[in-house]
């Protein structure tokens, strides 16, 4: 299974406060504005830890959007914390996290954070 497949099956099985989780895109008939929805796809893949003129692991950078639900009763620093927790419970390295912002197409807020995972190849 890729990394990216890796991240999606932990989402959707750690999160159960949230109404769907999305690889790659989003399905816009299933995400409206009243849903509260994950969005997981690639980021960067970098080769790592040389030796014997060859490389030993691949660090992929993954990426989380959390699209909150127009009118939203989360609070979103508690589910974060919470999911950023899971996540390193299972092996991930929370990166970045860059901050809530308001979509401007759908009015809903979101949160962008980024996930490394270190894999031997």
């Amino acid at each position: 299974m890729t990394a990216l497949m890796d991240l999606y099956e932990a989402v959707k099985s750690g999160v159960d406060w949230a109404d769907n989780v999305f690889v790659k895109n989003i399905d816009e008939s299933e995400a409206k504005t009243d849903l509260t929805f994950l969005l997981v796809r690639d980021a960067t893949q970098e080769l790592e830890n040389y030796g014997s003129n060859t490389f030993h692991t691949m660090t992929y950078t993954l990426q989380i959007q959390i699209f909150y639900a127009s009118d939203s009763d989360l609070d979103y620093d508690e589910v974060e914390l919470k999911l950023f927790r899971y996540l390193e419970s299972k092996g991930y390295l929370i990166s970045n996290v860059r901050g809530r912002l308001q979509d401007p197409d759908t009015y809903q807020d979101y949160q962008t954070f980024l996930v490394n995972i270190e894999k031997e190849v």
